[in-house]
């Protein structure tokens, strides 16, 4: 969610009665996640501040994982974390089960970047489009520009290799993953459609949503029906089930803004989000972001 056609969508603006009286919310600029992982749209710097509101619960879901950043959170026995991209749940897998492969094999193709700029990147590129292997999945993320995962119409990995960042150094990337390892245990991933995902929630579980803007196309979940988000919602919120989503906001002065049916959520809050990493590739204004996080409770 932060390209130049990623980052922020212009949606409908909503009734300005929804939005007075709003509290707004600060949260620390870099957060208290491991960085594990480059990954658009990720919630690493308001995870504690989203944390913190989180209600007490039976199991947590997180149906559009990304980067997890909230999952650090919450990781536990019997959490619930998917996404439709099958190589990124591949990815989280080999963290939870096998994270010394995991590293030794991102020090093996760090090594070898350095040893051929900035060529080996685009040999890894072709191969990850050719064959889709979560390690490189986790090179490609952790090399490309300002780690934004992109895709063209094809659903291929395009991003370009970030020049003046040659890649986390192998031992900070085992320390990280290793922290992460001990994390996921017991955490359950699958690579699914978000509703097949909320189906399995139940009264007394929780559950935080972090889908791509509406009208997003370069990412790999491509067009998002938000009438279809916004009825898995109301069934959640039949079934008793409590839910945080990010969906929407700001970028400088520009507001965008979704209609979220106001008989389905209870309030809304407003989160920094740091500074665009669009218009530090595209060497335009230094902006600040601001996203909506909706609360049904």
């Amino acid at each position: 969610m932060n390209s130049a056609a990623q980052l922020l969508f212009t949606l409908n603006e909503p009734p300005a009665e929804s939005r007075r009286g709003q509290p707004r919310e600060h949260h620390t600029p870099n957060g208290d996640v491991p960085s594990l992982i480059k990954w658009t749209g990720s919630k690493r710097s308001q995870a504690s501040r989203i944390a913190s509101i989180v209600p007490a619960h039976h199991r947590y879901f997180e149906p559009f994982l990304g980067g997890g950043a909230l999952l650090y959170h919450f990781a536990r026995h019997g959490a619930h974390a998917s996404d439709l991209y099958a190589p990124l749940i591949a990815f989280w897998k080999l963290v939870r089960d096998k994270p010394e492969h995991l590293a030794d094999h991102y020090a093996s193709q760090w090594r070898a970047l350095q040893n051929d700029l900035p060529r080996y990147f685009y040999v890894v590129r072709m191969r990850f489009n050719e064959e889709h292997r979560p390690e490189d999945l986790n090179f490609l993320m952790r090399t490309c520009v300002n780690g934004i995962i992109r895709f063209n119409n094809e659903g291929q990995f395009n991003n370009s290799f970030h020049l003046s960042r040659r890649g986390m150094l192998p031992m900070t990337f085992r320390q990280v993953v290793l922290r992460w390892s001990e994390r996921l245990c017991g955490v359950e991933f699958h690579a699914c459609d978000y509703a097949e995902a909320l189906s399995q929630a139940r009264c007394g579980d929780f559950v935080y949503l972090d889908p791509p803007y509406c009208g997003n196309k370069q990412r790999y979940i491509g067009h998002l029906n938000v009438l279809r988000l916004y009825g898995e919602l109301d069934s959640l919120n039949r079934r008793g089930v409590k839910w945080a989503l990010s969906f929407d906001g700001s970028r400088g002065e520009r507001k965008y803004k979704t209609t979220l049916p106001a008989d389905i959520y209870k309030r809304t809050l407003e989160l920094e989000s740091g500074y665009s990493a669009v218009a530090k590739v595209l060497n335009g204004p230094i902006e600040q972001v601001t996203e909506s996080l909706y609360l049904n409770y």
